[in-house]
């Protein structure tokens, strides 16, 4: 259901719906490893090599997973995230994060994540895992001890900040203003 939600193609969607006993144990065991503070780049890892799933795919069963520590990644949040700055102790300007990105073929107009080699799948899992897992963390935290609540599109209600709520405030931003 995450599939579908998350927007995969109908291919890929259809070899998930169709996923054999053996397939859907190693997603089973995939998620496990997800779950498991210690082992989030294996569940990853694991859950990328199944029949079509890939690592952005991944990180949407991980923020569905863990709401609380998970958020997503893809090709709006990715662009939002690595478009903002930091600025160092010494004053240096770094970018935020550094998702890497390639050009699809055919007649896409925009980039995607790097995915699709093992180096970038590696490159990606790694910024998602020790640099943009811990920035919606901080960001949601920093939020929720100022006080500065959301208003739930679902509910209406107030609600506090979660890791995958900055996410989707990012990934909201940047597909309304990022492209222009």
């Amino acid at each position: 259901m995450v599939s579908a939600w998350g927007g995969n193609n109908a291919n890929a969607q259809r070899r998930i719906e169709g996923a054999s006993p053996e397939e859907r144990v190693r997603t089973r065991d995939a998620i496990r490893h997800v779950l498991n503070p210690s082992t989030p780049k294996r569940g990853l890892d694991d859950l990328s090599k199944i029949p079509g799933l890939r690592l952005v795919m991944a990180t949407k069963i991980f923020r569905f997973c863990c709401p609380l520590k998970g958020a997503a990644v893809d090709r709006h949040a990715s662009y939002f995230f690595n478009s903002l700055e930091i600025i160092g102790p010494k004053g240096i300007r770094n970018k935020c994060t550094n998702f890497r990105r390639e050009w699809s073929r055919g007649e896409h107009t925009s980039s995607r994540l790097a995915i699709h080699t093992p180096q970038g799948h590696r490159l990606n899992r790694d910024e998602f895992v020790d640099v943009y897992l811990p920035l919606t963390a901080k960001i949601a935290e920093s939020l929720n001890v100022l006080g500065v609540a959301y208003r739930c599109a679902a509910t209406g209600d107030h609600k506090n900040w979660r890791p995958a709520d900055v996410e989707m405030a990012a990934y909201y931003w940047w597909a309304c203003n990022g492209s222009r």
